[in-house]
C-alpha cells in the first residue's frame, strides 16, 4: 500500500490506541518479501486493556497481530498478499528459535470498508457470531479474520474501527467521536489525527474524487478543532503574527495534541517557530512526541 494520507492516519491511530498495551511496529519488514506489514502488534500481557474504552480492539490485542487496513475495495490479490506476510512472519519466528513452540501465533486482521460476498465465499470466510456483525473468520488454520468495516454495528464498541470505514458509517463514527467529553484524551487524539488527515489531503498535489468526499466528511472535525484551538488563543496568535503570538500558537497546538507540555516538548518550540504556520501545524499533528523531540529538540 502506498503512503497516502489514509495510510498515515490508520498507522497513527493504531499507534496511539495500542501502544500502552504492547509494542506497535508500523511498516515492519518481512524477510524474503519486498512488501511491509502495515502494523505489527506484540502485546504486553501484564497490561490489560479496558474494553469499555477500546471496545472491539481488545479482541485484536489478545495476541500478536498483523493489521492490514484497506481504504479501497478488497480484492483477491490483497488477501493473498496478506496471507503471504502472515506465513512468512510465522516462519521467521520458528527460524529464530526452532526449539520453542509458539503457543500464540500471530493473527492476521484484514480491515476493509468494501468486501464483496463473492470474496468472502471464495476464501471460506464465515461470520463470527462471538465477535458480531462484520467479522468473518477464515479457516482455523489460517488464523485470519476479515473485518467488513461498513457492516459493523453502530455501537460504542466499534467506534475506533468505524473511523477507518467509508461514507455514512465513517461519518456516524466521527459524529460519535465529537460527542465524547472534550476532556477525553482519546477524543483529543483522534480529532487531531483526523484534522491531520484532512490537512494532508489538502496539501497533496493531486486529490481524487474519493479524497474530495473525505474532505467533506472531515469538515466537521476541522470546525471542532478550530473552535477548540480558538478558545486556547491560536487564532489570535496567528493573526497578530508576533514572535510571542507564534509561540502561543505552537503551545496551543502542542497542548491540543498531547494534553500538556513537558520539558521535552518545550524544547521543540524554538525550532518549530522557524517554520511557517502550515508546516509547524502539520508536524505537530502528524508526529508522535518522540518524533517531534528527535527532529526539533535542542541538541546537547
Amino acid at each position: 500500500m502506498t503512503a497516502k494520507p489514509f495510510d498515515r492516519f490508520n498507522k497513527r491511530l493504531f499507534q496511539e490506541l495500542l501502544s500502552p498495551f504492547g509494542q506497535v511496529i508500523p511498516n515492519m519488514a518481512v524477510i524474503g518479501d519486498e512488501r511491509m506489514i502495515n502494523i505489527f502488534f506484540a502485546p504486553h500481557y501484564q497490561i490489560l486493556p479496558n474494553e469499555e474504552e477500546l471496545g472491539s480492539l481488545v479482541r485484536i490485542m489478545e495476541r500478536p497481530a498483523l493489521l492490514e487496513p484497506y481504504r479501497s475495495a478488497l480484492v483477491d490479490d490483497d488477501v493473498q498478499t496478506c496471507l503471504r506476510k502472515l506465513f512468512m512472519v510465522f516462519a521467521d519466528l520458528q527460524r529464530q528459535n526452532p526449539t520453542v513452540i509458539v503457543t500464540a501465533p500471530p493473527k492476521l486482521w484484514i480491515l476493509a470498508a468494501e468486501v464483496s460476498d463473492r470474496l468472502l465465499q471464495d476464501f471460506k470466510a464465515d461470520p463470527n457470531p462471538e465477535l458480531g456483525d462484520g467479522f468473518y473468520d477464515m479457516g482455523k488454520g489460517l488464523q485470519t479474520t476479515i473485518v467488513r468495516l461498513n457492516e459493523l454495528p453502530n455501537v460504542p464498541e466499534t467506534l475506533w474501527l468505524r473511523l477507518l470505514a467509508k461514507g455514512r458509517v465513517q461519518e456516524d463514527a466521527i459524529e460519535e467521536l465529537l460527542l465524547l467529553p472534550e476532556s477525553d484524551p482519546k477524543r483529543r487524539m483522534a480529532l487531531g489525527l483526523l484534522v491531520s488527515w484532512r490537512i494532508n489531503i489538502e496539501l497533496a498535489d493531486q486529490v481524487d474524487i474519493e479524497e474530495r468526499q473525505i474532505l467533506m466528511a472531515l469538515s466537521q472535525t476541522y470546525l471542532e478543532w478550530e473552535k477548540q484551538t480558538k478558545r486556547e488563543g491560536l487564532e489570535q496568535g496567528l493573526e497578530q503574527g508576533s514572535v510571542l503570538a507564534t509561540r502561543s500558537a505552537i503551545g496551543s497546538l502542542l497542548r491540543f495534541r498531547f494534553g500538556a507540555i513537558d520539558t521535552a516538548l518545550e524544547g521543540v518550540v524554538p525550532r518549530l517557530m522557524a517554520l511557517s504556520s502550515d508546516d509547524y501545524t502539520r508536524f505537530i499533528l502528524e508526529s508522535s512526541k518522540d518524533e517531534l523531540t528527535q527532529r526539533f529538540g535542542i541538541e546537547d
